[in-house]
């Protein structure tokens, strides 16, 4: 019981991780193998709506981060989107190298891709949202005024 309530944010975070990665995948299909959108512009489609999606999922049930006002929702929000933009471009870099080396259907290297980027996401999301890390800006301001003083 201890193991579960010690790891629960991360099991939490695989499972809304996973309908995250779902709903990507789902996306960059129907937008990449049915309407013949160019892969890189159908990736950062399903990049952009999965991770709207992942934002308010990770931040209400999965650390828990109460919507206190907009303020702290549109700060949050700018740091969980630039945290997430060097997933888009692994994603993107990723998707796009592994498609033309590997002869592998792309939603098979779709769903590697999914694996590698929501592990880089959790540890970044944990920074965000994590209780002990609510402060992240002022964290920053204040090691940047101490950073001056010295």
């Amino acid at each position: 019981m201890d193991f579960i309530k010690k790891y629960r944010n991360f099991f939490v975070y695989c499972l809304f991780g996973f309908l995250a990665s779902l709903i990507n995948i789902g996306i960059f299909d129907f937008s990449h193998n049915y309407f013949h959108i160019p892969l890189w512009i159908a990736n950062t489609i399903a990049w952009f709506i999965s991770n709207f999606f992942s934002f308010f999922v990770t931040k209400l049930y999965v650390f828990k981060s109460e919507m206190e006002n907009l303020k702290k929702l549109f700060q949050e929000g700018s740091i969980f989107l630039i945290s997430r933009i060097f997933s888009l471009i692994f994603d993107d870099l990723f998707m796009i190298v592994a498609v033309f080396i590997f002869p592998w259907n792309n939603l098979i290297i779709k769903a590697v891709d999914q694996v590698i980027v929501g592990i880089f996401n959790y540890f970044s999301s944990k920074l965000i949202f994590n209780y002990k890390n609510r402060h992240l800006i002022e964290r920053f301001k204040n090691l940047k005024e101490n950073g001056l003083k010295k």
